[in-house]
């Protein structure tokens, strides 16, 4: 029986493959945790009343805000370059490299 007030019922197919939709939950999961890394120093930033690394993490936190929100499983070249370059943020922030 189909419901009609279902918020499956009114999907349409995905315009995108399995690999697709996979590389873009791992850009996802990437990005998130960029974000959160950032979310990080900018608390660590707050301790050490350190206006300039507020606004530089804040800056930094919000432009991987965007790219997330912009990102599109159709977009596999995107999805892995983002792929990529959040590693090595990742990398770069738990370095310690402030």
């Amino acid at each position: 029986m189909r419901e009609q007030n279902s918020v499956l019922a009114n999907m349409g197919a995905a315009t995108w493959s399995a690999e697709d939709g996979t590389a873009y939950e791992v850009a996802l999961e990437g990005i998130n945790h960029v974000v959160g890394a950032y979310s990080g120093r900018i608390r660590e930033a707050r301790a050490a009343g350190d206006s300039e690394g507020v606004r530089v993490f804040l800056q930094e936190r919000t432009a991987w805000s965007q790219k997330r929100r912009s990102l599109s499983p159709v977009d596999r070249r995107t999805v892995d370059a983002l792929t990529a370059e959040a590693a090595e943020v990742l990398a770069s922030l738990r370095g310690g490299a402030r």
